[in-house]
């Protein structure tokens, strides 16, 4: 199946729920979603196409909203896309049918706080157990603090 292909029955499967569609390179195709249906994309995807190799679920703060990403495909990538609002950040977990979505949405649970609904194991993965709550390190407005510069030679 080509690009077209993958396109092409995702948009006659899900119709105008699909906000984007296109082509960003040879054997890669980018989707976005309306935030209700990308679990449901995800596993239209993994499933009925047979792309249901798991490479990431990323996270990205746009400003006023968080994206998430989803990574999937063998010889095509196939990227699933969705906006969520910042102030609400909750998406439909995947594991239930991607049990290797499991460590990355941890990984973007930490660092940018988007909650992933129904999630079987919620815990820190990779900030220390001590880093403050509602403090995420790749959010836009997260300001890190940085000890005080050495001045030349090494001395205070």
């Amino acid at each position: 199946m080509n690009e077209g292909d993958v396109i092409a029955k995702i948009r006659e499967k899900f119709g105008d729920k699909v906000l984007e569609a296109y082509t960003p390179g040879t054997r890669r195709v980018s989707i976005r979603v309306q935030p209700e249906i990308y679990k449901e994309v995800v596993g239209y995807v993994a499933n009925d196409l047979g792309a249901s190799f798991l490479s990431c679920v990323s996270g990205i703060d746009r400003g006023d909203s968080l994206e998430v990403i989803a990574n999937l495909g063998y010889s095509t990538c196939i990227l699933i896309k969705t906006l969520i609002p910042k102030n609400n950040p909750e998406i439909d977990s995947l594991t239930d049918i991607l049990p290797a979505a499991d460590l990355y949405e941890r990984e973007v649970h930490e660092l940018l706080g988007i909650i992933f609904k129904n999630h079987p194991n919620p815990g820190r993965t990779f900030l220390p157990e001590d880093w403050p709550e509602g403090v995420y390190p790749l959010r836009k407005e997260y300001v890190p603090e940085h000890p005080k510069p050495l001045r030349r030679g090494g001395k205070d």
